[in-house]
């Protein structure tokens, strides 16, 4: 079977409604698949290669991550530095736990916070009473024992760099990396325009209407979409710019956009001995890996909850933005069968150009 056979396959048992796939190799497109359509109900629209998509968890690598890294260079913050010292407001067994361990996954916080579960509609949100709830809650698991994938954590890094530059996460994003890299399809928030060209999520039964163009995850819909867990929107090709800057040590062009210290923590290990290996908002390959067993161990990526992820194997200079909108036809149905699918279509991609 073929990269595109597969897709096909999967686009017609309903798998997910459309498919952007897109393959570099040395710095070049070398592959690129569009099909499907970006919603299906309540109104069918055709997928375009430009389409935005909600990217769900893709927003930790490839937003809150660097924007912290290099907010905590920037003011000399070491990541071994207890999270306590910049929300005193946390329970006394959270304020111990270390950026690093928020970063990694290692902070043993609890994987959601069910912040919206506070809230009988949207319109009862209050933002006040989401961070009191956020505040309160306690490791599950020894900090720094093993790893926890906690959205959680993630949304107290963010608590903290807002805290620290008194910005919000999208100004953040945008006044570090999307601005001076001139990345105009990576975005939180998306205006009504953009929202035109946007894949649909699923019909959510707690906002009682479909899912397009705001963000998919409920919790950080609660914080007006920049949770640092989820909220960010992006295309492939905005998405295949930032992976660039990673692989450049920071660079594109000429421009240097990330140090070269924040991209080798988010690139290499930092979690020792614990598995699965994780770097700074990166997944490691691994045992188990969703990109299958047959990249070199320098690769790394992610995944999004909505059918996202990012695959990169530096060894072979190769790397792949797959961008589906699986929740659709509803998040149970394709929740476990995903994973095998990234497996075969990263196998496949990896038999083609490696």
């Amino acid at each position: 079977m073929n990269i595109e056979d597969l897709i096909d396959k999967r686009l017609e048992s309903e798998f997910f409604p459309g498919i952007v796939l897109k393959v570099n190799k040395k710095g070049k497109e070398i592959f690129q698949y569009t099909k499907g359509y970006r919603q299906i109900n309540p109104l069918k629209k055709e997928m375009r290669t430009d389409t935005l998509f909600d990217l769900a968890s893709l927003t930790k690598p490839l937003a809150t991550t660097p924007v912290a890294l290099t907010i905590f260079e920037k003011e000399k913050i070491d990541l071994s530095t207890r999270i306590g010292n910049f929300l005193p407001e946390l329970h006394p067994e959270t304020k111990k736990i270390t950026i690093l361990q928020l970063l990694t996954h290692t902070s043993g916080l609890p994987p959601v916070p069910d912040i919206y579960k506070l809230f009988k509609t949207e319109s009862e949100i209050n933002i006040q009473a989401a961070l009191k709830h956020l505040y309160s809650l306690v490791p599950e698991v020894k900090p720094g024992s093993g790893i926890l994938y906690s959205c959680t954590g993630y949304i107290f890094l963010t608590r903290i760099i807002m805290k620290i530059t008194d910005k919000t996460l999208s100004k953040l994003f945008k006044n570090i990396i999307t601005q001076p890299a001139e990345i105009n399809s990576l975005i939180f928030n998306p205006s009504e325009i953009e929202k035109e060209n946007t894949a649909a999520a699923e019909y959510c039964r707690w906002r009682e209407r479909w899912i397009k163009g705001e963000v998919h995850d409920e919790n950080s819909f609660c914080l007006n979409g920049e949770g640092g867990n989820a909220g960010l929107f992006g295309n492939a090709d905005g998405i295949m710019k930032l992976l660039t800057i990673l692989t450049n040590k920071g660079t594109l062009g000429r421009k240097q956009i990330l140090s070269p210290d924040v991209c080798s923590k988010m690139t290499n290990c930092q979690t020792g001995g614990i598995h699965p290996r994780r770097g700074a908002g990166f997944l490691m390959q691994d045992t188990d890996s969703f990109a299958g067993d047959l990249f070199s161990t320098k690769s790394y990526g992610h995944t999004g909850f909505t059918g996202t992820s990012v695959w990169v194997d530096p060894a072979n200079e190769i790397s792949i933005v797959c961008l589906t909108n699986r929740v659709h036809f509803g998040r149970e149905k394709t929740a476990e069968t995903i994973k095998q699918f990234r497996k075969e279509l990263h196998s496949l991609i990896y038999k083609k150009f490696c």
